[in-house]
């Protein structure tokens, strides 16, 4: 062992770690663990039983000498060392538990530790009130974290009377507050702790459990939190007309009634809010609200918005909020209103049309998406197989038709010279399709994109869909005809009632037959895929074995497989002849 190694090794010889943490404290379970952290964290000053870093140096073999490395650290590099050793603030447990086990490695680490304030900038319900005393104490006139949670005071036995002896200790350092989340029981909690200044606070993440409505919506920190950049807000009555709101950056609403805030107010707030740069609203109703909808608004520009996330809130409210605004740098947008009604045909088109030029650029660079059609409603899903690419958007929205949804995603993808050709995955799971519906696809088949269909379980009207997808048509740049979606690739079956093999036989005659200098290699193979959605059904029909072989053989066919939930490798194929038993 040479005196690299040996330095690594010179430690205080008369430090004791009888009372350093047990390191397998965290692989005890959950109970074990916590009761473990908390009788270290209760140990909170107590010095611990070894003498000063400064010791005589290590006799080791061979006669080598060398000082103990840790005792000739300065100060501020084992301050900088717990730094980076530490969990993040809002671990709020885990930090203070590693704090205080790094104190007991000697004196010096504790004398660094205590003199360092940055280190001691939480407050949380999460640990022991004197743990936060302490750390109020010692983090001097650095910036707080706090958090304090009902999920957090509730797991750990912490009785009202503490929570509130706990946030009256946070409010008396309000001018502190850096990074905050708060779960209120009252309003009148809220006047009583969150009415002062609060000029260090940058984000904010505030939660009221209780039903009652105060008189006046509340005003926090007087309206002076100049800092503020993120602004979380769920359940609670405030008001929307505070001046830090213009300097967000991020707003989130959760869980938000018409009765907090209505949709006008929501335009207002955007108006206002130049810099914002994430937008997300879920579970909301905005649109009862005795203040009405704006028959008329102003365009909003937001430059810097680039992440929107509008989930479970009024279709009416979606609608008013993305035609109202402009966000040339949106690199996400999530859209999802599973459930919802509308009897207006030009939704998809006049929430989303001012998002086109975005899904055309997300769909070229990630150069694949799904689209779900369903009678109500439609969901399209940008992917990518590369990480690397960022942009995306999931869009679930209802329509009244489903013509209203095929006649929206082809004006986004384009035909002919003007189509953004990228893989197409389409799943058809139509209850019924009037012929509105077919027309729609008839004109959206001219798509070369769709690579891929698959006809869902829950798809009743097949039949329509097979008979397109043999059909030859004139292309619409006077070109050879070419058949209904000439990209298709792959065609998956999950429904089993409403085909039969000559469907199939008769549709890949359709698409592959006529005349050899046309269609001979013109139009890619195509795989057949035969997946029930449960593959052990009774009634799932038995499939003729020589008309299977004969489909198999047809040209353009590139294979014809079943898929099962189970891997079958190695299973033996049995073929039973129902004429002899064998």
């Amino acid at each position: 062992m040479g005196p690299d190694h040996l330095s690594a090794l010179a430690v205080d010889p008369d430090a004791s770690i009888s009372n350093v943490q047990d390191p397998n404290v965290f692989a005890l379970p959950v109970g074990q663990a916590e009761d473990a952290s908390t009788a270290l964290l209760d140990e909170t000053d107590k010095e611990p039983s070894m003498q000063s870093a400064e010791a005589s140096p290590i006799p080791l073999p061979d006669g080598w000498i060398a000082s103990p490395a840790i005792g000739k650290l300065p100060l501020e590099l084992l301050s900088y060392i717990a730094k980076l050793s530490l969990p993040k603030f809002h671990s709020s447990r885990e930090r203070m538990t590693a704090l205080y086990s790094l104190r007991m490695i000697s004196r010096m680490w504790r004398n660094a530790i205590d003199t360092t304030p940055s280190l001691w900038g939480v407050i949380s319900s999460d640990v022991p009130l004197h743990v936060n005393t302490t750390a109020i104490q010692r983090s001097g006139n650095c910036p707080l974290h706090v958090y304090i949670e009902e999920r957090t005071w509730e797991s750990h036995g912490i009785q009202e009377s503490r929570f509130t002896e706990l946030v009256e200790l946070a409010a008396k350092e309000i001018r502190r507050w850096s990074t905050v989340t708060l779960l209120i029981p009252t309003y009148d909690d809220c006047s009583k702790y969150l009415s002062s200044p609060a000029p260090l606070l940058q984000n904010l993440s505030v939660t009221m459990v209780c039903d009652d409505k105060p008189a006046t919506p509340m005003d926090f920190f007087a309206g002076v939190a100049p800092k503020l950049e993120k602004l979380e807000v769920n359940m609670l009555h405030m008001d929307w007309a505070s001046p830090f709101i213009q300097g967000l950056r991020e707003l989130n609403l959760g869980g938000m009634s018409d009765e907090q805030i209505s949709a006008q107010q929501l335009l207002d707030i955007l108006a206002s809010t130049p810099l914002l740069d994430t937008l997300c609203i879920e579970y909301a109703t905005l649109v009862h609200h005795p203040q009405p909808l704006p028959t008329s608004h102003a365009v909003i520009q937001l430059p810097n918005l680039q992440n929107i996330r509008l989930h479970v809130i009024d279709v009416e409210a979606v609608e008013l909020i993305l035609s109202s605004i402009r966000a040339p740098s949106c690199t996400s947008l999530g859209i999802w209103l599973e459930g919802e009604e509308t009897d207006d045909p030009n939704l998809p088109e006049r929430a989303l049309g001012h998002f086109d030029d975005f899904q055309r650029r997300t769909l070229s660079a990630s150069k694949e998406s799904i689209i779900r059609f369903c009678d109500e409603d439609m969901q399209w899903e940008s992917s990518s197989a590369s990480p690397d690419y960022l942009a995306w958007f999931d869009v679930n929205i209802p329509y009244s038709a489903a013509a209203d949804g095929i006649r929206w995603a082809t004006r986004v993808i384009g035909l002919g010279a003007q189509e953004l050709v990228h893989d197409l995955e389409l799943t058809l799971a139509h209850e019924s399709l009037d012929d509105e519906d077919l027309a729609a696809y008839y004109s959206f088949s001219r798509c070369q994109s769709v690579t891929r269909i698959v006809i869902d379980d829950n798809h009743a009207p097949t039949d329509p869909i097979l008979d397109l997808i043999g059909t030859w048509r004139e292309s619409g740049d006077g070109t050879e005809p070419q058949p209904a979606f000439p990209g298709l690739k792959s065609l998956e079956l999950a429904s089993w009632d409403e085909w039969t093999l000559d469907d199939l036989e008769v549709l890949v005659g359709r698409r592959f037959g006529g005349s050899e200098d046309i269609r001979n290699g013109k139009v890619p193979k195509l795989r057949i895929i035969l997946q029930p959605l449960y593959p052990d059904d009774v009634n799932v029909p038995k499939l003729d074995l020589i008309q299977l072989q004969r489909l198999r053989a047809a040209r353009g066919v590139e294979s014809v497989t079943r898929e099962f939930a189970k891997n079958t490798r190695g299973t033996l194929a049995v073929v039973y002849d129902d004429d002899t038993g064998l």
